[in-house]
């Protein structure tokens, strides 16, 4: 168990998503829980854009990249939505209100004028990621000032100041120990100063190291700006993040597909980012990663019921409750390719020579699978990079020969059996084949990650749900 330690002060890092940030019934709930936790401890908040704010500043983008005429209706939706919002949670007789309105006016501008600038020169990732992060910087200036005129004292900050990244435009990676010294010269004093003061920060983004660009860090960005803060901050306080969702937490199943599901209660770091790679969408693995690293406690509670019993707790402790498996997930739309030929058994380098060239061209691999022969490698990608995949191979100058074969099986499904249980406990891939194949379910292929958490198997799509089932029957119920 996390034991915290008496001298520190405890600090929460809530992150609020774009579904709790919709109106004004949404706000007074979030504003709810923010009074509740303020009465036990210091507050950070981290928010997203609105929900389907992002969308639209993508698609802005795109249009102005092509010169589109409805540039300047979907800016005008964006101004709209944010307008109605300000006049539904702030009394206009407030200055909060006339700051909110002035600060969204500005920065209307400032997205009109990018938009022309697109036009205007080629386009980029860089740019992109700049007009997109005005979702997250409009949403989390609102809620401050929102706060602010609901008498609780909040400060603004933009994650650009305070969460340098690398370069990777569009999924940037937090540089971790100079994010840690910039957070603690920042938001450390003014943490520090009063007992009933909170910081909101903008979520999904930051900044290039050298020239301060904007990064987005993309999918679950929001989340993992959270992590980074509370991985800064842990050293100073007894630290805590909140993940604040529509969901009551992880379950140990995808309830679009199994009959039966239930909560986790309690799970580890390193269960939870298995779940997460294989399918689950609720956090992000590298979100989890930093919360591990830092020895961060965390939470999934449900937005609508804050006061519910039922949430998810992850911890570094492997919770030791009888489970062998924690959970059955799948990805359901995959892409299985094989590279086959005789010659690979004299040609050195060969599986290094494929994903050397996959992944110079941004092609993720998921899973993979090799004959003890060594004459096949086989291997899973998303289904959307099948047609890149199948071109890069067999344009290749190595494996265009004639003497590779290349197969590509475009109608499968993964799933994977999680848990601490399968390091512990002989028997698990033969009860998972017996079970499928009693059921007339062929395993196409198998593969079992090094941390031994998770055993993977490859079927044809049209299996995966009942496979789900059946395997959740035999494992879990």
């Amino acid at each position: 168990m996390i034991e915290l330690v008496p001298d520190k002060e405890e600090l929460i890092v809530m992150k609020f998503g774009g579904s709790c940030l919709q109106n004004a019934n949404s706000f007074e709930q979030t504003i709810e829980i923010i009074k509740n936790y303020l009465t036990k401890s210091k507050l950070i908040i981290v928010s997203s854009a609105m929900k389907g704010i992002t969308d639209k500043l993508i698609d802005f983008y795109k249009k102005s990249c092509t010169e589109s005429s409805e540039c300047e209706q979907i800016v005008t939706e964006i101004y709209n939505i944010h307008r109605k919002l300000i006049n539904q949670i702030i009394v206009s007789k407030k200055d909060e209100f006339t700051e909110s309105i002035e600060f969204l006016r500005k920065n209307i501008e400032e997205l009109t004028q990018l938009g022309k600038l697109v036009r205007l020169i080629r386009p980029s990732l860089h740019i992109q990621d700049l007009i997109i992060s005005y979702g997250e910087k409009l949403s989390t200036y609102i809620l401050t000032q929102y706060l602010n005129s609901k008498n609780i004292t909040t400060k603004f900050i933009s994650s650009h100041e305070i969460i340098i990244t690398d370069d990777n435009f569009g999924n940037a990676l937090p540089l971790l120990e100079d994010s840690k010294l910039i957070i603690n010269e920042k938001l450390v004093p003014f943490i520090e100063n009063g007992s009933n003061r909170t910081v909101c920060i903008t979520g999904f983004y930051g900044a290039t190291k050298k020239d301060k660009k904007i990064t987005t860090l993309g999918r679950g960005g929001s989340d993992l700006t959270a992590a980074v803060l509370a991985y800064s901050l842990q050293h100073l306080f007894n630290c805590k993040v909140v993940y604040w969702k529509d969901v009551k937490g992880l379950l140990d199943a995808d309830p679009k597909i199994a009959k039966k599901t239930s909560l986790l209660r309690n799970i580890s770091y390193i269960e939870a980012k298995e779940l997460a790679f294989f399918g689950t969408k609720v956090l992000h693995p590298l979100c989890l990663d930093v919360c591990e690293k830092g020895n961060v406690p965390s939470e999934i509670r449900y937005f609508n019921d804050p006061e519910s019993k039922e949430y998810t707790t992850i911890t570094k402790e492997i919770v030791r409750d009888g489970k062998i498996i924690k959970a059955i997930t799948s990805i359901y739309k995959l892409s299985m390719v094989t590279v086959e030929s005789d010659t690979m058994v004299p040609l050195p380098g060969t599986a290094s020579k494929i994903f050397s060239l996959l992944g110079d061209n941004n092609v993720n691999i998921v899973f993979i699978s090799q004959s003890s022969s060594e004459n096949n490698i086989t291997f899973g990608i998303d289904f959307e990079d099948s047609m890149k995949v199948s071109f890069l191979l067999r344009n290749s100058e190595l494996f265009g020969k004639k003497w590779f074969r290349i197969k590509i099986n475009n109608d499968i499904s993964l799933v994977a059996i999680i848990g601490a249980g399968v390091l512990h406990t002989p028997g698990i891939a033969g009860k998972v084949f017996m079970t499928l194949g009693n059921n007339n379910i062929n395993v196409l292929a198998i593969a079992q990650g090094s941390s031994e958490l998770n055993f993977t198997a490859i079927i044809e799509r049209q299996n995966c749900k009942k496979a789900i089932n059946i395997l959740y029957d035999a494992f879990i119920s």
